[in-house]
C-alpha cells in the first residue's frame, strides 16, 4: 500500500494498541509496508516476542513491542505513545458479560484514557477501530439503510433500562451496547476537547482470511474471535460460547451459530480492514471521518457452499449439517462502501479483496495439508 498524502511524516512512529489481535497484526504490517515504524502494545512481551521475527527480517529495527496491561489505569499508556506521530485502537479488551458495569463502563474509561494519553503525548493522528456492533444489532430479513449516523441506541437502551439476565444473547446485547457507547464517548470526547490530533474512527464488521503469524507460533497457535467462528462454521459447530470473565469462565449453551447473536453480516478480508485503518492514521485527505469497513454479507451457509465449491477434493474442511433457518442481514451500505472502495484506490488497491480470495487465503493458513 502507498500513502500519497501522507499527514504524519513517514518512518514516525506508530502505536498499535492491541497489536497482537488478528486485525493488529494485520495492521503493523500494513503500517511497516507504508513506510512507519511501529510500536505495538501487548500484555506480555514475552508471549508475543514471534511477531518481532516475524517482522524483524524484512522491516529491520522498525517494530518494537511494549507492555500495557491495564487499559483503564491512569498513565498506562504514557511511555507507550511517548514520541509517536500516530495511534491506532486496533483492539479493545473483550468483556463477554451481560452485566454492563463489567462490559460497558470498562471500554469507554479505557478508550477516554488513551485519547487523554494521546494529546498528552502531543500525537497527531488517532484512529479508532469500532465495531459493527456499535452501528445495530443487525437487523436480519428486512430491508434499511446503513448511514454513518446509524448507531446501536437499543442496546444500549437494553443495558441502561432492563434488569440483568445472565443468557448469551444479553451478554452479546452488553457487548454491543458497550462498543457503541465507547463510539459514541470517542466523538462526545473529540468535540468537547479539542485535541491536538485528527480523529478517525474505522468500523469491521466480519474479517476474515489469512492468519498472518500462523506459521510463526505453529501448533501454539489459538485462532483469534473472527477466525474461529469461520472455523466452527465449516465444522457445523452448534456448541456453546465461553465467556472469560478475569478469571471465572461462563459457558452459555446458545446452540453455537443457531442463535441469531451468532448470525453473519457484512464482511471483508482482514487486510482490506487494516488497510483503511492505515489510511485513516496517515492520509491527510481524511479527517473526523466514520470509514465503513463492510463489503460484502452473505450466510454461514454461503461460505459453508463456497468453500465446498472451491475445494471438491477437501472433505475435511466443510463438515456436520449446515445451519437450519439462518437470517440474512439486509441492511443496505452500499453508500458506505463505495466510499471506502474508494479509499482503498487512493493507496493502490483496486478495490475490497474478493470472497475467494479471503476463503482461500484463510483455508491454505488454518487447513495446510
Amino acid at each position: 500500500m502507498k500513502i500519497t498524502d501522507p499527514a504524519i511524516p513517514f518512518d514516525s512512529v506508530v502505536v498499535v494498541i492491541g497489536a497482537n489481535g488478528y486485525m493488529g497484526v494485520e495492521t503493523c504490517e500494513k503500517l511497516l509496508q507504508a513506510g512507519y515504524r511501529v510500536r505495538g502494545t501487548v500484555r506480555d512481551i514475552l508471549r508475543n516476542h514471534w511477531m518481532i521475527e516475524l517482522f524483524e527480517k524484512q522491516w529491520p529495527g522498525k517494530f518494537e513491542l511494549t507492555k500495557v496491561e491495564e487499559f483503564t489505569v491512569e498513565g498506562a499508556f504514557d511511555n507507550a505513545f511517548k514520541g509517536a506521530s500516530g495511534v491506532i485502537y486496533v483492539s479493545t479488551p473483550i468483556v463477554f458479560d451481560a452485566d454492563p458495569a463489567k462490559s460497558i463502563d470498562p471500554i469507554v474509561k479505557g478508550t477516554i484514557n488513551t485519547l487523554q494519553a494521546a494529546a498528552k503525548a502531543g500525537v497527531k493522528r488517532y484512529v479508532l477501530s469500532s465495531s459493527s456492533k456499535a452501528v445495530e444489532s443487525t437487523i436480519y430479513n428486512v430491508p434499511h439503510t446503513l448511514t454513518t449516523e446509524s448507531y446501536n441506541y437499543e442496546d444500549l437502551r437494553i443495558a441502561r433500562e432492563e434488569p440483568i439476565v445472565h443468557t448469551f444473547e444479553r451478554a452479546v446485547s452488553a457487548y454491543s451496547a458497550g462498543r457503541a457507547a465507547a463510539e459514541l464517548a470517542f466523538w462526545d470526547w473529540i468535540k468537547t476537547n479539542n485535541p491536538p490530533f485528527t480523529a478517525n474512527v474505522v468500523v469491521p464488521d466480519g474479517v476474515f482470511g489469512r492468519v498472518l503469524g500462523f506459521t510463526q507460533l505453529k501448533g501454539n497457535f489459538k485462532l483469534t474471535t473472527s477466525s474461529l467462528m469461520l472455523k466452527t462454521a465449516l465444522s457445523g459447530g452448534r456448541e456453546g460460547v465461553v465467556s472469560h470473565v478475569g478469571k471465572h469462565k461462563r459457558i452459555f449453551p446458545c446452540g453455537g451459530f443457531v442463535s441469531p447473536s451468532l448470525w453473519l453480516g457484512y464482511l471483508t478480508d482482514v487486510q482490506d480492514s487494516a488497510r483503511l485503518l492505515v489510511a485513516a492514521v496517515a492520509s491527510k485527505s481524511l479527517s473526523n471521518e466514520r470509514i465503513f469497513a463492510y463489503y460484502l454479507h452473505y450466510t454461514w451457509n454461503d461460505l459453508r457452499q463456497r468453500v465446498r465449491e472451491l475445494y471438491p477434493d477437501r472433505t475435511d474442511i466443510v463438515t456436520g449439517d449446515d445451519y437450519e433457518d439462518l437470517g440474512r442481514d439486509l441492511g443496505d451500505a452500499d453508500e458506505l462502501i463505495r466510499k471506502s472502495e474508494e479509499i482503498l484506490r487512493q493507496i493502490g488497491q483496486v478495490g475490497f479483496n474478493d470472497l475467494d480470495d479471503i476463503l482461500r487465503e484463510f483455508v491454505d493458513c488454518c487447513y495446510a495439508v
